[in-house]
């Protein structure tokens, strides 16, 4: 599980223009967008796509670089671009399932009788600061209820402009507050040291 304020998975996928995405190399001033797609067979992929090329442009002009992929192979992806007017230097191919499950993605299989792929990952956009680690995340297990991509981009200007942390980083020992004492389960790492009676028993 990615957690916001830690590195991502490294990640290197070729793009349509001939070159690779390198998420350890070709962050922009102030990070880069990751979207992952479901695939060409997704009609509610190919109406983000259109979105997201029609703001490329106010994208790359806030210092972010963009990279749009999925696991399908060169033919799908350049089908893809021609049909939504993404640029080839932002959509990436060939995405591979393991390392969808390396970005917490949600894989699915295809269902009998569509044209989806026998596997293919469930949506998700990141923001990835400039220095590799993971700022945001919006991630679904469905096709649907995707966040607006001028949403995410006033989130980018809103930490540009207020310089606001990461949230979600914590992952340290999880404790209930009860009257202002801390208490944790009894089997849990740290109940002695939250003066959970039951843990000395």
């Amino acid at each position: 599980m990615l957690t916001p304020g830690q590195p991502v998975s490294a990640l290197t996928v070729s793009t349509l223009d001939g070159n690779r995405f390198d998420t350890t190399r070709d962050l922009g001033k102030a990070g880069a967008l990751v979207v992952f797609y479901r695939g060409a067979h997704c009609p509610v992929c190919k109406k983000q796509l259109k979105e997201i090329a029609g703001a490329a442009e106010k994208a790359e002009k806030m210092g972010l670089t963009l990279l749009l992929v999925s696991g399908d192979d060169y033919r799908k992806a350049k089908s893809m671009a021609e049909e939504t007017g993404v640029e080839p230097r932002h959509l990436g191919f060939d995405l591979t399932m393991t390392q969808a499950r390396d970005w917490g993605l949600w894989i699915s299989t295809a269902r009998e009788g569509s044209e989806e792929p026998s596997l293919f990952s469930e949506p998700g956009i990141f923001y990835v600061l400039p220095d590799g680690t993971l700022y945001a995340a919006w991630t679904q297990s469905h096709p649907f209820a995707r966040p607006a991509f001028d949403d995410i981009l006033s989130a980018v200007q809103f930490r540009l402009d207020k310089d606001y942390p990461a949230r979600g980083q914590y992952h340290g020992p999880l404790a209930e507050h009860d009257g202002g004492v801390k208490l944790e389960a009894a089997d849990g790492p740290n109940a002695e040291a939250y003066g959970n009676s039951s843990a000395a028993d």
